[in-house]
């Protein structure tokens, strides 16, 4: 799928039908300052867990990307809406690249307690340290996750957008 190149990150999210990240940040100019923050923490975090062989994620990969790949980013950037725990955000964008969902433990006790926690693991068998959150707001991401069985068995397959569109967030 080609779509003309963004030359901005807001060029990108308006692109990709989601500019309601823009309009309904308070104050709105101020949103995709915000973004530029969470993408840098979400690198700072790819630092910390992948060293030498973390991605690189941010404004620029985006650009980058969005031609080639529209829908993952679209996909990225709904998860905006799920999650801004760099943590969580770095997951999603590991699914996005071709990792896959290993493992989901989740445990959760009404008005007492929420913790999720997701092991990726490569196409080649290597695992990612696992992800882990005690926000109930990144139960949300799961939505986005497809949902599959191969010879009777559950497989969670890939990260893609939600057709919002006409829907008002």
């Amino acid at each position: 799928m080609s779509t003309s190149s963004p030359a901005t990150l807001e060029e990108v999210i308006r692109q990709s039908g989601e500019g309601w990240l823009i309009d309904s940040f308070a104050p709105p100019e101020k949103a995709i300052e915000h973004i530029r923050q969470t993408l840098a923490e979400v690198q700072a975090e790819a630092q910390r867990r992948l060293g030498d062989r973390a991605p690189h994620i941010s404004e620029a990969t985006l650009l980058d990307e969005y031609p080639r790949n529209p829908l993952h980013v679209r996909a990225f950037l709904q998860a905006f809406a799920g999650t801004r725990t760099p943590e969580m955000l770095l997951m999603v964008w590991r699914i996005l690249r071709g990792m896959e969902v290993r493992e989901v433990r989740m445990s959760y006790l009404r008005q007492q307690s929420f913790e999720i926690r997701v092991v990726l693991e490569s196409p080649a068998g290597e695992q990612d340290e696992p992800y882990t959150s005690t926000s109930i707001h990144d139960f949300a991401l799961f939505r986005h996750i497809g949902i599959i069985e191969i010879g009777g068995a559950p497989v969670f397959a890939g990260f893609y957008p939600l057709n919002t569109r006409g829907i008002t967030l």
